[in-house]
């Protein structure tokens, strides 16, 4: 028993002295469950708040209301304006908050119309614009926001209830019948009668409370006209939206293990034979950069066609901007891996650094999740990262059929990313720490 217990004792010795082991062990795990735990429990403890374009053409009570309730609640963030192509701020009108959308600003809009509440309704009308290019987002905001105008419905309810009374029945059996269903609805809904005969008005709606059992009645009074914007042609939304996510991901890790190839190249003594023909340092950093950014290339392309033969993805009919993308994505991914490689002293290094940011801008990047659903700090960090701005591209690409000028701000960063990083690693690798 001790000559085993010695061996685990040596084993631990081993792991501790293993920087790489130890940060996959318990670095990588916590700094994931931390991200997690902000993306998914931060909608619950108010610290998220979803953008949600906003127009009020109605002048009435419960319009008022419902504004204010969106304007005030916890969940949402309106958003009642947009800068113009002359830098001034200039509010919604129907047709600009459905542009806003449709461009990708904002994945949802709610229009309160002229005529969503009228002398002779029974039930509000709203109108609601979407863009279901993140699915879970999108829930969401409809759950939320039926949730929210749902809090504000029984006093609507009660208001057209009297006015088809006295409409149909004449003003004196009309008012009594309407003091009959007050008395009713009050005594097994547990609301004050006096609430339901009384006027509509904006005090109506600050004091009115219901009990629990009360929603079920108002359910028929909304009638939310939903419309989509965006991604009505596509066959496969879910793959759609995945397909680019997955693909960064995986072309992350398959040039990040040819890039820090270097190593054991010079372990075997291969660069040394190379370095004693006429070939200098350059010329083989040249030639491990471009072969990368070529297998990139050929790798995207190739997971995007699988994605069309399996799940019907339109990749063909913006095929030439998905192309720049593509590129763009390959040359800042192929970068990234030759960084790992200058920086680290060791495959294993470069293997278990690679791992954890591989990991962590896919998570944060909008790889697996919205980036929506994040706290704002998160939102900021993430646009730090080449997942970003790719998944970004291909969505405009795939999802809204972009055209070149609207993703040219993708390439253009994506681009730009390379270029640094590609710069930080040249001046590493003249320090000449791989070879």
């Amino acid at each position: 028993m001790k000559a085993v217990l010695s061996l685990i004792v040596k084993e631990y010795k081993l792991f501790w002295s293993d920087r790489v082991a130890v940060s996959l062990t318990f670095i990588v795990p916590m700094v994931l469950i931390f991200i997690w735990g902000q993306v998914f429990g931060s909608l619950g403890r108010g610290d998220q708040r979803l953008r949600l374009a906003f127009v009020n053409n109605s002048t009435t009570p419960i319009a008022k209301k419902i504004e204010s309730v969106l304007d005030t609640t916890k969940s949402f963030r309106l958003v009642k304006s947009y800068t113009d192509d002359n830098g001034h701020e200039v509010a919604f009108d129907t047709n600009s908050v459905k542009d806003y959308v449709r461009k990708g600003n904002v994945s949802a809009a709610l229009v309160i119309p002229v005529d969503a509440y009228t002398d002779t309704s029974f039930g509000l009308k709203l109108t609601f614009y979407y863009d279901p290019k993140d699915q879970i987002e999108m829930q969401m905001i409809q759950g939320l926001l039926t949730q929210t105008i749902m809090s504000q419905i029984p006093p609507l309810f009660f208001q057209g209830m009297q006015r088809q009374a006295l409409k149909f029945l004449g003003p004196d059996s009309g008012r009594a019948f309407n003091n009959a269903i007050a008395s009713t609805v009050g005594k097994f809904f547990k609301i004050d009668p006096r609430w339901i005969t009384r006027p509509l008005s904006d005090t109506t709606f600050n004091s009115f409370n219901t009990g629990a059992g009360a929603g079920n009645v108002f359910k028929n009074i909304l009638q939310l006209q939903e419309e989509q914007l965006v991604g009505k042609e596509v066959a496969n939304p879910w793959a759609t939206r995945s397909v680019g996510g997955w693909a960064m991901m995986f072309l992350l890790f398959a040039l990040t293990g040819s890039s820090t190839s270097l190593f054991d190249e010079k372990k075997s003594g291969v660069v040394q034979r190379i370095l004693a023909s006429p070939i200098s340092r350059v010329h083989i950093l040249w030639s491990k950069y471009l072969y990368n950014m070529s297998l990139g290339f050929i790798q995207l392309i190739v997971l995007f066609i699988g994605g069309a033969l399996l799940y019907n993805i339109d990749i063909f009919s913006n095929f030439p901007n998905l192309v720049l993308i593509v590129v763009a994505a390959a040359t800042a991914c192929t970068a990234f891996g030759m960084l790992l490689a200058a920086v680290s002293r060791s495959t294993a290094q470069a293997s278990g650094l690679g791992t954890f940011l591989i990991l962590a801008m896919s998570s944060i990047g909008g790889a697996w999740f919205p980036v929506s659903l994040m706290p704002d700090f998160i939102q900021s960090i993430s646009k730090l990262t080449l997942v970003y701005w790719s998944m970004d591209g291909f969505l405009q690409v795939l999802w809204r059929n972009a055209a070149t000028a609207d993703i040219l701000p993708n390439i253009g960063i994506l681009l730009g990313i390379a270029a640094l990083i590609t710069s930080i690693s040249v001046w590493q690798f003249k320090r000449g720490h791989v070879f």
